[in-house]
């Protein structure tokens, strides 16, 4: 039985495929049939082959698998491109000392002009034997008097050296703001470690930054190159984070100019950074403007940090820190206030809390706004103390909760050194929102989190945090749930009525694979993409054989 527009005439024709619509499809195609872009048709070799014309580029799969293409749905992607392109990236590097960190920086810096800012990214003290970002004066110690900024994962962190907060004006003076914290030694002067709001002038997203920015140019570059590093991950749409109007100049530019081959959704910050929301309300900006290539989704908040820092907001303190309950970034009645005014205006609100105390917050916020004006809210992270009334809670309100699966296997060892085994099994209760019908949307938080849809779905299946250990595996969810975190459900939350599906009339963005992903003889952690697709056209991989 096939299925098809009336009397289409075929593009392209994929035939003897297996291909599965989306993971929950229980009675895979042989055949699809592509035009303008869109899916067509869907049925069998024998019934699409008679709807070919001379024209038609018929691709023989051979059996392979096909499935829609990937969202990610929650990333800093402008960011981690440009760090990548431009910066240490200590993800790439992988120290695992001080000793390493300051080797890199003095080659680097032994590379620079005089004078120029030396600066890296995706530190992660819990990776480092000494369990510590290095100080002002290890930093001196080998780049001399230039300005050092290292940033540690998600850039709630910072280490800087003597001439970085010179230059920020950040002395043993400097009080902790509200919503920051700055390290300081017995003699009461900053070690050069500044925790979340505490960053001030060495934070890009500050009004008055010291810290040069980086030319359009290299960042035009580095964004192609990440757009192509997407396509090899079978990723062809993203939910970007924007906290500067360059940043979202820059993916519009490069999409106007046909550079850009990306399906971009955004949510604005609009606190802790340059926007805010009145100047967004100004513009008339409102969730759901745009195309199906470039669209507005919302607002983004944070309202506490991180707890592989330790910052997240908590009721209970950390390992060996009692008195820690993190760090909220906000306050809980201005943070009601935004939220309520965007909605009114018609915005989708994403809100960052990881630990139990901020994703209290987070909620009363939402219930304080009243139903959403323009499409379901989301809820960021809320991985860490997650109780059961709350999970009751995020149903009850409609949100969509929005988790990192690749950060199990990632940060396991930076959580232990802060949380009890019994909290560790607790992190990220996927399997109990499930259950209750809670929309999940899974996505890298990228670059604090690794790339690779892949990697996250089979971290969501089966709590395999390496090394032989697990987090609690009862909070596994079946593989085809997994993949629809990054398929369909992001694309209804987002509103993309064509996206997430192989349906008629949806877009041809797909992914091909050599075996079937939602099999669960496949190993996941093996398997690689071999064809992407975005639009009816392949932009990673050969394109198989023409029959």
């Amino acid at each position: 039985m096939s299925t098809a527009e009336p009397s289409p005439q075929l593009e392209l024709l994929f035939v003897n495929g297996h291909i599965r619509r989306s993971a929950e499809d229980r009675h895979p195609v042989q055949a699809l049939g592509l035009r303008g872009g869109r899916i067509i048709a869907a049925g069998s070799t024998a019934d699409l082959r008679s709807l070919a014309a001379p024209a038609t580029r018929v691709i023989d799969l051979d059996g392979r698998t096909v499935l829609p293409a990937f969202t990610d749905s929650h990333t800093h992607f402008h960011r981690g491109a440009v760090l990548r392109h431009v910066f240490l990236d200590f993800a790439a590097i992988g120290p695992r000392s001080v000793a390493d960190v300051l080797t890199a920086v003095r080659e680097r810096s032994a590379a620079l002009p005089g004078g120029t800012w030396l600066q890296g990214d995706s530190l992660s003290p819990g990776r480092l034997a000494e369990g510590r970002l290095p100080d002002r004066h290890e930093l001196d110690g080998v780049a001399g008097h230039r300005p050092v900024l290292l940033r540690g994962i998600g850039k709630h962190v910072v280490a800087a050296n003597s001439a970085a907060l010179a230059a920020a004006g950040i002395d043993r003076e400097t009080a902790d703001p509200p919503g920051g914290r700055i390290e300081r030694d017995d003699a009461g002067e900053p070690t050069g470690v500044l925790h979340e709001r505490a960053k001030l002038r060495l934070d890009t997203s500050h009004p008055e930054t010291v810290v040069p920015a980086v030319g359009r140019a290299e960042r035009h570059e580095a964004l192609r190159a990440g757009v192509r590093e997407l396509h090899r991950l079978g990723i062809t749409t993203i939910h970007e984070m924007v906290r500067s109007p360059e940043e979202a100049e820059d993916l519009a530019t490069l999409h106007a100019a046909g550079q850009l081959d990306l399906r971009v959704r955004i949510f604005y910050r609009v606190h802790e950074t340059p926007l805010s929301l009145d100047w967004l309300i100004g513009l008339g900006i409102r969730r759901g403007r745009g195309d199906d290539w470039f669209r507005i989704l919302g607002i983004k908040i944070s309202v506490d940090g991180w707890c592989i820092f330790r910052n997240a907001a908590v009721y209970e303190g950390y390992l060996g820190e009692p008195e820690n309950l993190g760090i909220m970034r906000i306050d809980p009645a201005a943070l009601a206030a935004l939220v309520r005014r965007a909605n009114d205006h018609g915005l989708g609100i994403a809100l960052h809390a990881v630990g139990g105390r901020a994703v209290d917050a987070a909620l009363d916020a939402f219930a304080s706004a009243g139903p959403p004006v323009a499409g379901p809210h989301r809820l960021e992270h809320a991985h860490l103390d997650l109780e059961e009334r709350q999970l009751d809670r995020i149903r009850s309100l409609g949100l969509v909760l929005s988790a990192q699966p690749a950060f199990l296997p990632a940060y396991r060892v930076d959580w232990a050194r802060g949380l009890a085994p019994d909290r560790m099994d607790r992190i990220m209760p996927l399997a109990a929102a499930h259950r209750r019908g809670i929309p999940l949307i899974l996505n890298s938080d990228f670059p604090s989190g690794p790339l690779g849809p892949l990697a996250a779905i089979d971290a969501a299946v089966t709590r395999d945090a390496g090394e032989g250990h697990r987090i609690g595996a009862d909070q596994a969810i079946p593989r085809e749930v997994a993949w629809s975190g990054f398929t369909s459900v992001p694309a209804r939350a987002s509103g993309d009525a064509h996206a997430g599906s192989l349906a008629i009339g949806h877009q041809a963005d797909l992914i091909v694979f050599e075996k079937d992903p939602l099999d669960e003889r496949t190993d996941l952690a093996t398997l690689s993409v071999s064809e992407t697709m975005l639009d009816g056209r392949f932009v990673y991989g050969t394109d198989g054989v023409a029959a």
